[in-house]
């Protein structure tokens, strides 16, 4: 049974990464990415491929003439911001930065992302 419409348009599939792809068909591969489709209702999905260094996410897309192109960083931003409880009134502390720290963090979504954070 699908549950493409109950998902988010980001999913963290990290833990449940073989459990996730296996309920998809497999169109085309990519660098690190797969793009899948849902066999009960056509969603596509542009799908990680699995890393134990690193989270793995499959996120809903629309187009498939230019999936490999589709920009997630922004939901995946929005994420770490929601899995760390949201932000902070306090600014972040990298040098001449005037965005909001992100709970648990002396630095705002952006400059965790360019150190590396994807969680």
């Amino acid at each position: 049974m699908c549950h493409c419409k109950l998902q988010p348009n980001l999913v963290d599939i990290s833990n449940s990464h073989t459990e996730f792809k296996s309920k998809l068909d497999q169109l085309e591969v990519g660098d690190w990415v797969f793009l899948m489709q849902c066999p009960d209702c056509s969603q596509l999905w542009k799908v990680d491929e699995w890393d134990k260094y690193q989270q793995s996410y499959a996120v809903k897309i629309t187009d498939k003439e230019s999936w490999k192109k589709f920009d997630c960083t922004a939901l995946i931003k929005e994420k770490i911001i929601e899995n760390r409880g949201g932000l902070t009134c306090a600014l972040c502390q990298w040098s001449d930065c005037n965005s909001k720290q992100v709970k648990g963090s002396a630095y705002c979504v952006n400059h965790l992302w360019s150190m590396g954070a994807r969680a």
